[in-house]
């Protein structure tokens, strides 16, 4: 890690940059982009209090108003234009602080095995998760998992208070 840390005092930022462009060039061809698509499949109400995020409930002048879990047949649908508009990736992002109750979650499961089974990676973000859960989204499809861990131990608290790094 120390190294890692150091080339930045070493190299000049548009040396990191040719040097990481050099790498990925190595794995992946220079002149394509995957087109990912993301959809908000449940808004809002979020009990966490990220000072960044207009999700939350705690921040009273948040312009957004939380609404429901979407229906699974309109996720689909939306998986389903996106991926005729081009997308290989469809990410859904929902405010929770973590899934609870039985049916949102089978409904989540739905969600991601009807959108793999549509040929598209599929990327979710839904906050804390258990291992039971992330095992079960696994089984479901999911390729790709975003956690909410958005900066440094250190600076953390400073960033969030209802709940810990941990």
């Amino acid at each position: 890690r120390f190294k890692l840390v150091y080339l930045f005092f070493v190299f000049s930022l548009l040396d990191l940059a040719y040097r990481a462009a050099t790498v990925h060039r190595q794995h992946f061809n220079a002149k394509e982009v995957q087109q990912c698509t993301l959809l908000s499949i449940k808004t809002g109400g979020c009990p966490e209090d990220c000072s960044y995020c207009p999700q939350s409930s705690k921040h009273k002048d948040s312009p957004v108003n939380a609404t429901r879990l979407m229906k699974v047949d309109d996720v689909l649908e939306s998986a389903k234009i996106a991926r005729d508009e081009g997308s290989t990736r469809f990410c859904m992002g929902a405010a929770y602080r973590e899934v609870r109750g039985k049916w949102s979650f089978e409904q989540i499961l739905q969600m991601v095995s009807g959108v793999r089974g549509m040929g598209l990676e599929v990327c979710r973000t839904l906050g804390m998760i258990t291992d039971i859960q992330a095992k079960q989204l696994k089984e479901a499809g999911l390729t790709a998992y975003n956690h909410n861990l958005d900066t440094s131990r250190d600076f953390y608290s400073k960033i969030i208070t209802t709940r810990t790094y941990e």
